[in-house]
């Protein structure tokens, strides 16, 4: 198709988004291709039949002028509305056509940020002119679940199912999990699953169902995954598995194993800049700009740089916003430094320590704030994003209206959903956000770091696996303000997906572009490139994959060799992001409540691990997994301390501990001691667990003076003569509990169980991630 018309603004004479949009007819569209709908809509293609009617993608030729507004918001908007914080996944509604609008018999519901792919065959940016009007357009829908799960590698498949899982309970909640029964409307575009529409239950459909749709996809899947996927729709079908949220860890356990053959490799840099028009730099980034583009040195024994991008903006119209943006890098730069150093939690965990040390930014401005007597817009803060990676994942978390991209060769999608009133708005169903965005308190934050205390604070964490290549965007309103980054990315970023070019340059050309185009404010843009490659796969064996909860990962290292290396590989958990819109600091519905008992824990923990980051940006550098028998010392060496230990795992109820001498500096060693009951007395006699012991966590308790305990059962003991041996895969039943003649107190025997402090159990206990048959012992199911 020819290029579309009002490749510019009328006005201003700038550049402006070709918007796509995905029409969806509550009957058949009849609109032909190059038909102009309601005077500004036109239609791109025929579309694809469905059995509710038909989809078109629909081009906006007046992308300047705001839609058509709604005077009551319809319930298949509303439906959209309500999910509005899956940016990831769910489009969201832009206009709601009547057919007195367009001149068809079928109402159209419009849906931006849509599944759908764009090719451009243009002339070269540069950073004198450009005109986005020149060349070739194509677009299409992405191909479907069904089309594309034939050639999905095999950690893609499951992670595609895997968000599907994690996706259930959302949808059911709002009477919409029928949506993930029609694989028409699940579209995939690399690892990310997308949906095209809502489907209204009716009745609402069961697991059972689900696995019987899972089950025509069987037959096809990778010879790696087929039989766990086998299993899977099996345990399913009988009730094996009877939550979503087994069927989620079942996933993730499958994950968990398959991503010890992903190989990634990561470069990232950024830069900020002041602007044309402002007299100082309020926005921050890290790593700032390095002129020389040193590689980073190899290493097989630590990781020099963490794989880490922060992009913060000091809230214009406020006192020192520049400070406030500044000691937010700080701080978050050293509070996340420590990970290099530590064995690498699940992505729960991650997300707990992110949140963390958000607050801990936050409260450090705004104690500069209460001590400087600020008030109002006095006040200094700044919004944030930040990328973190944790292989085979990387994090996302955000507060205020910095945003986050995810950039594939075709797609340019925002992940991040911005904490302003005009968002609020469009989550509380008040109006569509293409509406709200043109209020004038539209932009207006209503969360930012430093300007309130971390009670009202509420990050939203997200993850993303790296099985596709891909880049993500970082950057402040000085780039993404009139849909810049929209605009661009095609153009400049979506090439990086492809070849493996150096991102500075395209770093500096984005700034360029935006002072250009926009020039109100200071740019920031940070870029992190993910280029992935599976090696050598192990066949997924038909049976339960399940880990323990919060189970850790291998330690990230650094490679021995320039390319390349295999990852370590962690847990997916479903995207945090803000569902409640209520406007701070009334929020008291956000299901998330900050976790501010354990600031104390990680001040601790930090002010021995952290070490200081001096590398402000690289080139690719690739990790290796090391193997790692869960809370074992730390890459230098030294043990990690009991806080350190505390604040990245929690001891869930069914997790399987191995006994361990306690890690002292001192090198004094004690065994495990268990009592009949939790709160023990003085006189009360405890029993002594054998070092080596394999232990099920059976129950927790929190006692009246605010003590955590768990009560622990032995399933197995060492097998061999003495007690340092480690139990060993045997066919026979667990023996008797052997003779220690040199203790002066019984040790306990497998099937008994006890009670022990919840932090005596980091020192004293290794969590197992794998359990064999003759470990669990007494604990088998």
């Amino acid at each position: 198709m020819s290029p579309p018309p009002a490749s510019h603004c009328k006005v201003c004479q700038t550049p402006l988004l070709y918007r796509f949009l995905l029409a969806v007819g509550d009957g058949p569209l009849t609109g032909r291709s190059g038909t102009l709908i309601a005077g500004r809509f036109l239609v791109w293609g025929e579309g694809q039949k469905r059995p509710q009617g038909k989809h078109q993608i629909w081009l906006d030729t007046r992308p300047d002028t705001p839609p058509p507004t709604l005077e009551k918001i319809p319930a298949p908007v509303m439906a959209y509305l309500k999910l509005f914080h899956l940016a990831q996944q769910v489009p969201r509604p832009y206009a709601y056509l009547t057919s007195e609008q367009t001149g068809l018999s079928a109402t159209v519901l419009l849906l931006d940020s849509a599944p759908i792919a764009m090719r451009l065959h243009s002339q070269a940016v540069d950073g004198k002119s450009f005109l986005p009007g020149q060349g070739k357009i194509e677009a299409a829908i992405l191909p479907s679940l069904a089309q594309r799960w034939p050639e999905g590698s095999p950690l893609q498949q499951l992670n595609w199912l895997r968000q599907v899982a994690a996706l259930w309970p959302i949808l059911a909640e709002e009477q919409l999990a029928t949506t993930l029964l029609e694989l028409d409307d699940l579209r995939i575009d690399g690892a990310l699953l997308r949906l095209t529409t809502l489907v209204a239950d009716d009745p609402s459909p069961t697991l059972v169902q689900l696995s019987q749709r899972w089950q025509s996809l069987v037959a096809t899947a990778q010879p790696q995954v087929r039989p766990y996927l086998s299993w899977l729709c099996k345990a399913l079908k009988e009730g094996k598995l009877a939550s979503d949220q087994e069927l989620v860890a079942e996933l993730e356990g499958a994950i968990h194993t398959l991503a010890q053959g992903l190989q990634v490799t990561v470069d990232w840099a950024a830069d900020t800049d002041q602007g044309p028009s402002r007299d100082r730099n309020e926005d921050a980034c890290y790593p700032e700009k390095d002129p020389h583009q040193q590689r980073l040195p190899v290493s097989a024994d630590s990781v020099e740089t963490l794989p880490l991008l922060l992009v913060c903006d000091g809230i214009g119209g406020h006192e020192q916003g520049n400070v406030a943006s500044q000691t937010a890098i700080k701080l978050l730069q050293q509070e996340l430094e420590p990970l290099t150093q530590q064995a690498y939690p699940s992505p729960g965990a991650i997300a707990q320590r992110l949140r963390q040390a958000l607050i801990l930014a936050n409260d450090a401005i705004s104690a500069r704030n209460n001590d400087e007597n600020r008030s109002a817009r006095a006040r200094m803060g700044t919004t944030v994003v930040v990328a973190l990676v944790h292989f085979p994942y990387v994090s996302i978390a955000h507060i205020g209206d910095s945003r986050a991209y995810r950039i594939s060769p075709y797609t340019c999608y925002q992940i991040t959903v911005d904490d302003d009133v005009a968002s609020r708005e469009a989550q509380m169903g008040y109006a569509l956000y293409s509406e709200a965005v043109q209020l004038p308190s539209g932009g207006a934050l209503i969360q930012a770091l430093g300007i309130s205390d971390s009670g009202q604070l509420y990050p939203s964490v997200q993850h993303l696996l790296l099985d596709d290549p891909t880049v993500l965007l970082l950057c402040s309103d000085g780039l993404s303000d009139y849909d810049r980054v929209e605009i661009l990315a095609p153009y400049l970023v979506a090439p990086l997906t492809t070849a493996a070019s150096p991102l500075s340059p395209v770093v500096a050309a984005l700034i360029q572009q935006a002072n250009r185009l926009n020039g109100h404010d200071n740019v920031t843009v940070g870029l992190m490139r993910f280029m992935p490659q599976l090696g050598p796969l192990p066949i997924l064996p038909g049976g339960s994959l399940r880990q323990a909860d919060h189970a850790i990962p291998s330690v990230l290292r650094a490679p021995v060799a320039d390319g390349a290396a295999v990852t370590p590989s962690t847990r997916l958990v479903a995207p945090v992001s803000p569902a409640d819109p209520t406007p701070v600091p009334s929020r008291s519905g956000f299901p998330w409540v900050p976790f501010l008992g354990g600031v104390g824990i990680v001040l601790a923990a930090l002010a021995g691990v952290g070490l200081a980051l001096n590398r402000s940006s690289s080139e690719a550098v690739a990790f290796r997994p090391m193997a790692s028998s869960g809370l074992g010392p730390a890459l230098t060496g030294r043990p990690l301390p009991e806080a350190a230990l505390a604040a990245i795992v929690e001891i869930a109820v069914g997790s399987f501990w191995q006994s361990a001498p306690p890690l002292s500096a001192t090198g004094n060693s004690e065994l495990l001691q268990l009592g009949q009951q939790p709160a023990l007395s003085a006189a009360e006699e405890t029993r002594a667990v054998a070092t080596g012991s394999v232990l099920r966590v059976v129950s927790r308790q929190t006692t009246a003076d605010n003590v955590d305990w768990v009560r622990l059962r032995v399933c197995s003991i060492p097998s061999g003569e003495s007690l340092d041996q480690q139990p060993q895969e045997t066919n026979q039943p667990p023996s008797a509990l052997p003779t220690a003649p040199k203790l002066g107190q019984r040790l306990l025997a497998p099937g008994e169980e006890g009670w022990v402090q919840t932090r005596q159990i980091y020192g004293a206990g290794t969590l197992l991630k794998l359990v064999t048959p003759a470990q669990a012992g007494r604990c088998t199911p």
